[in-house]
């Protein structure tokens, strides 16, 4: 593809004049002053509150269950032996003498102080237990000055944002971008990938995106041909233009292709989201505390037999999940799709099935999963999926018709894991294991769809 042949793809009949790019400017500042203007917010890491406090809960409370159980049953099984050793007197007289002496109707003070015992000591275990499992909730003003002078001595990774858009979205993800480029602290660069064709047709750039005078430049690398240059929009923001189309994984691949550096930690997310303004923020935050881990707030458990459950994960109470979605956005190095010419083998989607094709985010998991990167949910004040806003409809897959009960999404990531195999199955990468959510998934799973019979939505299960 040869730099006329971009420029010839670039939407010389946009409407999009020099005063509506002006004003649409003007709209993008306001927007994003509305959203600066909470950034002398603090945001929490709400990991306390939503994960380590409800398993700490739900192991007491089962375990004072099983205890309960074991006293009850060790109290009936020692009066049944007391009454096999001494049986009971058959005269009144002998009777009431027994009762005189029986502890049981004496108040014997001995034992109500075991009672109170056992309790204390199994309650300053569990108090000891949760102070030692969990740290308080970290709290983080948003400034990267005041972060640079809380720890002088770390280095501030490269931090980039990528997202991919084709023809039906382009002329919508201002909206986007204007939340990109106006972050608490800003993203090094923001990549929108766009292949050179979609649907048999060539991709109109528009002018507000691509200046007409603007040469791309062309490159290739890993095997993948494309172009990239500066965009109109904002210095920050960058254009890859694909000679293959990779399907909705192209917001990670195209990165891949421009990013050389292992440490570089690249946000990935969808080109109909607004995203919140601390997020280049927050994503420090995180990749600083867990070095090792893909960060995301949306995510769950998915295996190839899945017809209960569907894919969903717990609200609360969950660090590692199968898959991560990119809706909310997810954070990885460079690194996790392996360096050189290992990151070529992550292009092969380009010739897998349909299903493959468009569950980027089970692919994109399953790519995580190969090289050991464990995919974990964080629980954010400021980073979540209510401040993560849709700003369009994009028709996805998400929305597309299906006879599966969790969806297209859900349908297409199974049929992908059917194709690459039983060893590719990512429900063993779950917080608890396979046998686990074998189980827990299928209760769930009924327990929701006779749930919904019961509201007369008929046995859905998701």
């Amino acid at each position: 593809m040869t730099a006329p042949s971009l420029r010839t793809a670039v939407n010389s009949n946009s409407s999009s004049s020099s005063s509506s790019l002006t004003s649409s400017s003007t709209s993008s500042s306001t927007s994003s002053s509305s959203h600066v203007f909470g950034s002398t917010a603090t945001c929490t890491d709400l990991y306390t509150e939503q994960v380590m406090i409800p398993r700490v809960a739900l192991v007491a409370v089962l375990t004072g269950l099983f205890v309960l159980t074991l006293l009850c049953r060790c109290g009936c099984g020692s009066s049944r032996r007391q009454r096999l050793v001494n049986p009971l007197p058959t005269t009144p007289v002998a009777r009431q003498a027994a009762s005189a002496t029986d502890p049981k109707t004496t108040g014997d003070p001995t034992r109500y102080k075991r009672w109170l015992t056992c309790f204390l000591a199994s309650t300053v275990a569990w108090i000891a237990l949760f102070l030692w499992s969990s740290g308080p909730s970290s709290a983080v003003t948003l400034s990267g000055a005041a972060a640079a002078t809380r720890h002088p001595l770390t280095t501030r990774p490269r931090v980039v944002f990528s997202f991919t858009t084709t023809s039906d979205g382009i002329a919508q993800i201002r909206p986007t971008l204007a939340g990109l480029v106006h972050q608490t602290d800003a993203f090094a660069v923001v990549y929108v990938v766009i292949p050179r064709t979609y649907r048999n047709a060539v991709v109109a750039i528009p002018t507000w995106l691509l200046a007409p005078d603007t040469t791309l430049t062309r490159a290739h690398v890993h095997g993948v041909s494309f172009a990239t240059g500066p965009s109109a929009y904002h210095p920050t923001v960058r254009l890859v233009v694909l000679d293959t189309d990779f399907g909705p994984a192209s917001k990670v691949l195209g990165a891949l292709l421009m990013e050389p550096e292992p440490e570089t930690v690249l946000v990935y997310g969808d080109d109909d989201r607004v995203y919140p303004p601390q997020l280049a923020e927050r994503v420090q935050h995180y990749t600083q505390k867990y070095p090792h881990d893909a960060i995301a707030v949306l995510g769950g458990w998915i295996s190839a037999e899945d017809g209960l459950y569907c894919g969903r994960s717990l609200a609360i109470g969950v660090n590692q999940v199968s898959f991560v979605g990119g809706a909310g956005g997810v954070a990885v190095k460079r690194k996790f799709f392996g360096m050189g010419d290992a990151t070529a083998a992550a292009f092969h989607v380009a010739n897998m099935s349909r299903a493959c094709f468009l569950g980027d985010d089970y692919y994109l998991s399953h790519l995580l999963s190969r090289r050991h990167v464990r995919r974990r949910l964080v629980f954010d004040s400021c980073w979540n999926m209510e401040t993560v806003r849709e700003s369009f409809a994009n028709g996805g897959l998400s929305r597309a018709p299906s006879r599966h009960a969790g969806g297209a999404n859900v349908e297409h990531y199974q049929q992908c894991i059917r194709e690459l195999g039983d060893d590719h199955d990512l429900s063993r990468d779950g917080e608890f294991g396979a046998s686990y959510m074998f189980v827990f998934s299928r209760v769930w799973g009924l327990v929701r769809g006779v749930w919904n019979l019961h509201a007369g939505s008929g046995f859905v299960t998701c």
